[in-house]
């Protein structure tokens, strides 16, 4: 994909979001959810291309994880608990994905991830998540991010 063409894809991001953001404050959370979701298809086209992103500065995983929170806030909004707690995961499992990523800081990758566990764990709080599942869960992500390291 073209240079011009990423740029592209994060201005229209950018744009999506800024919009779906007025949506949301206005309380407006179907119609938002709508255009959170459409951002976030655009990042995926930019995590096709990640090489090109980092070379290009395009903050790619800054803006996949921006689109991802925006999502869970939203279903949180509505009362969807159960897609909020699918979109903090999908966080935490895009880092997890990245951290053999050679070209990447993983510096900023660990910074991430200890962000997206404490956001994880808060949600998993305020929805009286039982500890049991969600002592589990964290137990099966960190053997998972140990055989990755």
């Amino acid at each position: 994909m073209a240079n011009s063409d990423l740029r592209a894809i994060e201005r229209y991001w950018q744009t999506l979001t800024l919009s779906s953001n007025l949506l949301y404050n206005a309380d407006k959370f179907e119609e938002a959810l709508l255009s959170y979701q459409c951002a976030l298809a655009s990042v995926e086209l930019l995590n096709n291309h990640l090489t090109d992103c980092i070379y290009l500065e395009v903050p790619v995983i800054q803006v996949y994880i921006i689109s991802c929170n925006n999502l869970a806030n939203t279903y949180i909004a509505l009362g969807d608990f159960e897609q909020a707690d699918r979109m903090l995961k999908r966080v935490l499992y895009y880092l997890l994905h990245l951290v053999v990523h050679a070209q990447l800081d993983q510096n900023e990758i660990q910074s991430e991830l200890k962000r997206a566990t404490s956001a994880y764990q808060q949600f998993a709080e305020k929805t009286n998540m039982e500890k049991p599942k969600r002592a589990l869960f964290f137990d099966l992500f960190k053997e998972q991010l140990f055989e990755r390291e």
